[in-house]
């Protein structure tokens, strides 16, 4: 996906770093997702694709639309309670409209990535 260190981990973006930049707060111009949480989902997802894709019984890529993992049903809670498993998701700060109006798992991903933080075992 992203093939350069200043590329957004999400869009592929090019992504310009400053020097007096908070790292943690830096935001894709393209997509707006949080380059931290986003770096943090995306290895995640890559570490635990197999079983993402066994719990959820199908191939699953970034552009799985999110209506096709029957989103009526229980497919969406078992992806999050999955990352859950490596991340935590902080509830006060998450607007779960705007993670209800997510299309695809990139989007998902793209809103997720600014409430996560490194779980500290």
């Amino acid at each position: 996906m992203a093939g350069q260190p200043n590329d957004c981990p999400l869009c592929a973006a090019p992504v310009e770093y400053k020097l007096d930049a908070d790292a943690e707060l830096l935001c894709c111009p393209v997509c707006g997702c949080r380059i931290e949480g986003a770096s943090l989902l995306l290895a995640f997802w890559e570490r635990e694709r197999t079983a993402i894709e066994l719990s959820l019984s199908g191939p699953v890529t970034l552009e799985t639309r999110l209506s096709e993992l029957e989103y009526e049903s229980l497919t969406l809670v078992e992806l999050v309670m999955l990352l859950e498993g490596n991340v935590d998701v902080v509830g006060s700060e998450v607007d779960y409209e705007a993670l209800n109006q997510a299309r695809t798992v990139r989007e998902l991903f793209g809103r997720l990535s600014h409430v996560v933080a490194m779980r500290e075992d």
